[in-house]
């Protein structure tokens, strides 16, 4: 049990309170690959995937390898699934766990898929369809029975999911991730992780203005393996158009992001496989002491508006 982190973010629905219309749940927290060790167990090791419902929509983050227990989950749950997929980018701990999405291969299920070109021109339906083909997977992507719809979506784009505006932004351009804005009635709330440590640029604040959730990528640090060329050109890219934000550590930029941007709740996700329980506890106590509204992302977590 991960008291800190339960107490940092507790808006469970009271039973004299309103029918809940946004409901969020981690279902992997980890970047670049599982960490399947007792180290890692009370925050997960599982990479990125975030289930959001808000309203009638089932909308699905990401598709680390959280996204096979949540497949696992609606195939016991549901007769019939029907769900959005928004994809920020399709570097592997992001789309590592399609191919073992159980729902995807019953016939009675509809999905539609979201997601920006990659560096390399790529559609997301060609990146999903590649880490499928031999000798990468034995099955290929057309063995998937139920109903995808691709669509490939830009840096600025706005379009409908039921009655959910969803906004995209480009928020890195190394790896070419998109943010995704999703607002229904006066509910705000920003998926935006593969996101820049160092800097914030003026479109990016903007982008979060006001945010109830905010689940922004805050905790990996360690990006020693980027070329310094790469790392350098990153760099270039925000340094020209940024906010008044210095040098800092991710997760404190990620509290000024916060602040400076009036969001009510952040929630700090994409922990490096080197940031075990204890560095993360550890994180957390320097979060809170920052920011108390502010919480790290752990594997089951729940947050309900």
């Amino acid at each position: 049990m991960i008291n800190t982190a339960v107490s940092a973010i507790d808006y469970r629905v009271q039973a004299d309170a309103p029918a809940t219309q946004v409901a969020i749940k981690f279902w992997g927290v980890r970047g670049s690959v599982p960490t399947p060790t007792p180290a890692h167990q009370r925050y997960g090791g599982n990479t990125v995937c975030v289930e959001i419902s808000m309203g009638d929509q089932h909308i699905i983050c990401d598709g680390g390898t959280g996204l096979i227990s949540l497949g696992y989950f609606l195939s016991q749950k549901e007769a019939t699934t029907q769900a959005h997929m928004l994809f920020t980018h399709s570097q592997w701990d992001r789309i590592q766990g399609f191919p073992f999405f159980q729902p995807a291969f019953n016939p009675t299920n509809r999905f539609s898929i979201y997601g920006g070109v990659a560096p390399n021109g790529a559609s997301i339906k060609h990146c999903l369809t590649d880490q499928m083909l031999k000798p990468h997977f034995s099955m290929p992507l057309q063995h998937m029975r139920a109903h995808l719809d691709f669509h490939t979506v830009g840096e600025q784009d706005r379009f409908l999911i039921g009655d959910v505006t969803v906004e995209t932004l480009k928020i890195n351009p190394f790896s070419e991730a998109l943010g995704y804005c999703l607002t229904m009635q006066d509910y705000k709330l920003v998926y935006a992780t593969d996101t820049p440590t160092k800097y914030a640029t003026p479109a990016f604040l903007n982008f979060v203005d006001q945010a109830d959730i905010l689940i922004y990528d805050g905790t990996y640090a360690d990006l020693g393996y980027l070329k310094d060329g790469a790392a350098s050109s990153l760099q270039n890219n925000f340094s020209a158009d940024t906010a008044d934000i210095t040098r800092i550590e991710p997760w404190e930029l990620a509290v000024q992001i916060a602040q400076q941007a009036q969001v009510k709740k952040l929630v700090l996700l994409h922990h490096s496989p080197l940031q075990d329980d204890s560095t993360l506890d550890q994180l957390q106590s320097e979060l809170q002491d920052r920011l108390p509204s502010a919480s790290i992302a752990y594997e089951g977590m729940e947050i309900t508006l």
